[in-house]
């Protein structure tokens, strides 16, 4: 029993230490944004929130797994960890919105509007009954449909300059690439039953897009500027696997 306890606990700890550094800089960005709020902080708001919710998630679906939790919390964890899966898709599409431009835009409000009608659905369902998994696959879908567009577009530097307003080129698209090639395998791997890929490269994935967007925080301005005055009424509203929210931590803890 000893030897099983020290192997779960080797296996969570890197996600332990992932969810902590993500929560931590979802809360410092949120920060930012709020002392921003005159001069365009929305994407910084949307990307704080995002990272937020991944640390929240590895974190405490880690510490859940290790049976850390209280009972009070361990009783609560399948609605926030539900609520999170199907939100952070819309969220993660609100902080892309800030650096789009044209039709790009126009594609990511709609995705944004698909995903808010698959999370009220899919958190109704489970609240109905218990059980959201036959909601979920859509969610993965769109997710796996809008990165694959972020993919292609930062793959071509002229689409990218035409639809993307990115400070850095070079960091953030390769940042953006890294991160969209792993995350739309991964949300692919559920529906369409592939084999899935180690989960360790979930927060890697995220982990590389977050260094892209803090490589350059004096250029980044440009897309404060940009933000600020796109103009699009998005406060107040709240939009999985792997890439784009990967609820993988909370599953594993309450299927035990």
């Amino acid at each position: 029993m000893t030897d099983q306890v020290a192997e779960v606990l080797r296996d969570r700890i890197p996600y332990i230490l992932f969810g902590t550094v993500f929560l931590f800089i979802g809360l410092c960005v949120c920060g930012i944004a709020v002392m921003r709020r005159r001069s365009g902080g929305r994407f910084l708001t949307w990307l704080g929130i995002w990272s937020a919710i991944e640390g929240t998630e590895y974190l405490f679906g880690s510490l859940a797994d290790l049976g850390l939790l209280p009972k009070w919390l361990l009783a609560s964890l399948p609605y926030v960890g539900n609520i999170l899966s199907f939100s952070v898709v819309v969220i993660a599409l609100l902080a892309f919105l800030g650096l789009s431009q044209g039709k790009l835009r126009l594609f990511l409000q709609g995705a944004i509007v698909a995903g808010l009608a698959i999370a009220v659905a899919g958190v109704a369902l489970f609240l109905l009954t218990g059980s959201s998994f036959k909601i979920m696959p859509y969610n993965h879908l769109l997710a796996a449909l809008s990165l694959t567009v972020l993919a292609i577009l930062v793959a071509v530097p002229k689409l990218c300059r035409r639809f993307l307003v990115l400070p850095n080129r070079t960091v953030l698209s390769l940042g953006i690439l890294v991160f969209a090639l792993e995350a739309v395998y991964g949300n692919l791997s559920l529906p369409l039953r592939l084999p899935s890929p180690p989960e360790i490269l979930d927060p890697l994935g995220f982990a590389v897009l977050l260094f892209s967007f803090g490589s350059e925080p004096v250029t980044a301005r440009k897309v404060y500027r940009l933000d600020a005055n796109c103009g699009i009424p998005l406060s107040g509203r709240w939009p999985t696997h792997p890439g784009i929210g990967s609820c993988a931590p909370f599953i594993a803890a309450l299927s035990r």
